[in-house]
């Protein structure tokens, strides 16, 4: 005998038993996956309160920032990325034929295939192939000093948020977050000219060589000078003197850039 009573209970069983599944999924998540912190707060919300200036370039579309020669110790005003290149623009670059395809295999293709990462910086590209695509944005890669500039350097920041020593709001480093994060995750780590990421994540190219390995710059093989650090470097490469280098032909996955561009 049925109990006619029981038959709404067992009609959503189902989708109760589903829904708390979900929610014990969640709870592990957030306990255990390294985006437990995830950003209550987003990069256009907290990150203009920094900016001297900025503007949309008409090109690619991204947020660029203005950094003035009196306020910065550089020679001339430039504009440069407010975020590194994301995977979303350089392949859109690559679909119009003008760039190279990212070197991604294996494992690393979901970062090209998958749509899930198109706000993750472009990597897998070298030095040549990051100017050509700046080149093609209307600007170039910039140089060290360029970069140290809008990363605060004459602010007399060690780090681009200043001289607080880092930790998982200001930047992603030392394998904290198993990879790559999207760009412009962490606004806290922004320079005083509200520029993002230029600490951790991706090490970033500039234009300049690398004098020690005693080639010249118009040598195809010289190497690079990247900025910033990557997803598993240490405190260390995150400060903005800090450097390293890669052959110009290298492209990793840890590696990716951001243009500059002169004032028109």
């Amino acid at each position: 005998m049925r109990d006619k009573n029981n038959r709404p209970i067992r009609r959503f069983l189902p989708g109760l038993l589903l829904v708390f599944s979900f929610l014990l999924f969640l709870l592990v998540q957030i306990k255990t996956s390294p985006y437990r912190t995830l950003r209550p707060y987003l990069p256009a919300f907290s990150a203009g309160v920094h900016n001297i200036n900025r503007q949309k370039n008409d090109l690619t579309g991204r947020w660029m920032i203005f950094i003035p020669a009196h306020k910065s110790g550089t020679i001339a005003d430039f504009w440069i990325d407010q975020i590194p290149v994301t995977m979303a623009d350089y392949l859109k670059c690559v679909d119009q034929g003008s760039c190279a395809a990212p070197h991604h295999r294996g494992y690393f293709r979901r970062f090209i295939e998958s749509p899930l990462y198109r706000l993750y910086p472009a990597t897998y590209l070298s030095w040549q192939e990051a100017r050509i695509y700046c080149r093609i944005a209307g600007g170039d890669l910039p140089t060290e000093a360029q970069w140290k500039a809008a990363a605060g350097i004459d602010h007399g920041n060690r780090y681009p948020w200043g001289n607080k020593e880092p930790n998982l709001a200001l930047a992603n480093y030392d394998g904290y977050y198993h990879g790559l994060t999207p760009t412009g995750w962490q606004p806290r780590g922004a320079s005083p000219f509200g520029v993002l990421d230029m600490a951790g994540n991706v090490r970033e190219w500039v234009l300049d060589a690398y004098e020690a390995d005693g080639k010249p710059a118009s040598d195809p093989d010289a190497d690079r000078i990247l900025k910033g650090g990557g997803a598993s470097d240490y405190p260390a490469a995150l400060q903005i003197d800090a450097f390293q280098w890669h052959s110009q032909n290298s492209a990793g996955f840890n590696r990716g850039f951001r243009c500059v561009y002169s004032i028109r």
